[in-house]
Order: structure tokens, then C-alpha cells, then sequence
């Protein structure tokens, strides 16, 4: 895990969807995607679902979010 993967993570909690995420970071949404898709593989675990609304954090996510919000700051 490296702080672009949670710097992309966390842009994609805060803009609810991977081409707001690519957006606010001047990415393409496909490199959004593939990187959350490395992340979740690397640590076994399915970090957002996608809803109507856009992408939600899950459980696993939710715990992520702490301690990428706290290495941020």
C-alpha cells in the first residue's frame, strides 16, 4: 500500500465516484478504477459498493477511511 493508493482511496470517499475522484486529482477515471481494484486485492477486501448515489464506503472501507484520515492530517 503507498500514499497514492490512499490518496486516491480518499478522494474517492469524499467525491462518492471514481470520475469525480479523477476529476479532483487530473486522473482518468480508468486509472481510479484500477488502482481501487489493486488496493482492495492487496488488502483482501471490497472497500466501496456502488449504489444509486454513488460509491459507498463498506465496512472495510469505513475502517480504512480512519487511518487514512489520520495519516493525512
Amino acid at each position: 500500500m503507498n500514499w497514492d493508493d490512499m490518496r486516491i482511496f480518499l478522494s474517492v470517499v469524499r467525491e462518492e465516484s471514481l470520475s469525480g475522484a479523477a476529476r479532483a486529482l487530473r486522473l482518468d477515471p480508468a486509472t481510479v478504477g484500477r488502482r481501487i481494484a489493486r488496493l482492495e486485492h492487496n488488502l483482501g477486501a471490497v472497500l466501496f459498493v456502488k449504489s444509486p448515489q454513488g460509491y459507498v464506503a463498506t465496512d472495510a472501507g469505513e475502517r480504512l477511511l480512519t487511518h487514512a484520515s489520520a495519516a493525512e492530517t
